[in-house]
């Protein structure tokens, strides 16, 4: 079997990612209201109730807006770091939450979870890797800049979701406090177009089947920017992985990962 997953929702309004996989369903993040992920998952083929747990990546709104009561009245266990939990309001049931270590690998069902920590302004920040085996997908937004860590953590995935948040001329000339424009910009915000770019030209390997820029600023950034920057790494590495840019206000297309051929770059399960 291979991974199977739908960017539900991508940005600083709410994050939201669905895979299917080992037999099981997850979310990872879930920014946005339980009614507003399960109409997303229904707009792709999918069904909340099928969902078993949500991994959230750190505890800013954005990311966990809807796990107490996706907890509460679905009844998903919801992993996170300890520092990523403590953010999470609406009173989970406390049996529901599962804190796991910002290095940690643990397992949902068939799948393995590979975390690996993140340069954020949330304690207990981290990037993850989904795995079951024959295929994974690793999930990066909300970094400062790119690091040796993290680079090695998403190293040989078949998918990869990556934020390219911010044209930093955009950021600069654009309408926020300088104080917010800093932080955005700074070793604990989020990566530029030009870091993203950096980090991608060190991920990028032949066998990456699926690209998606996610966390896009809806002030700071444009799609077709964005896309350019990535374009212009992969036609530098000659690779032409299915290059998309993931969207705020609607989810995008389901993708089904393929496993690979034997001799195929990858790490090991």
């Amino acid at each position: 079997m291979a991974l199977r997953y739908a960017i539900l929702s991508s940005g600083s309004s709410g994050n939201c990612l669905w895979v299917q996989g080992g037999g099981v369903e997850i979310l990872v993040d879930c920014g946005l209201s339980a009614r507003r992920i399960g109409e997303r998952l229904a707009a792709v083929g999918g069904d909340l109730r099928n969902v078993q747990a949500v991994v959230c990546t750190h505890g800013h709104g954005d990311h966990v807006a809807g796990a107490a009561v996706l907890a509460r009245r679905y009844g998903l266990e919801v992993h996170g770091s300890a520092g990523t939990l403590r953010h999470i309001r609406g009173e989970p049931p406390p049996e529901r939450l599962h804190p796991v270590g910002v290095r940690d690998r643990f397992r949902i069902g068939g799948l393995e979870i590979r975390l690996a920590p993140t340069p954020h302004d949330a304690v207990g920040s981290c990037s993850v890797v989904v795995a079951d085996g024959e295929t994974s997908l690793g999930v990066v937004t909300d970094l400062g800049k790119p690091t040796e860590t993290v680079r090695k953590h998403l190293e040989g995935v078949d998918a990869l979701v990556l934020e390219m948040n911010h044209d930093r001329q955009m950021l600069i000339d654009g309408p926020y406090p300088e104080m917010l424009k800093r932080r955005i910009a700074g070793d604990l915000g989020h990566l530029s177009n030009d870091q993203s770019a950096e980090l991608l030209a060190q991920l990028l390997h032949p066998g990456l089947q699926q690209l998606a820029l996610a966390h896009l600023s809806e002030h700071n950034n444009l799609p077709e920017i964005a896309r350019d920057t990535a374009g212009e790494v992969l036609a530098n590495a000659a690779l032409s992985p299915n290059l998309v840019v993931a969207e705020q206000h609607r989810p995008g297309e389901p993708v089904l990962l393929r496993t690979r051929r034997k001799g195929q770059l990858g790490l090991p399960f």
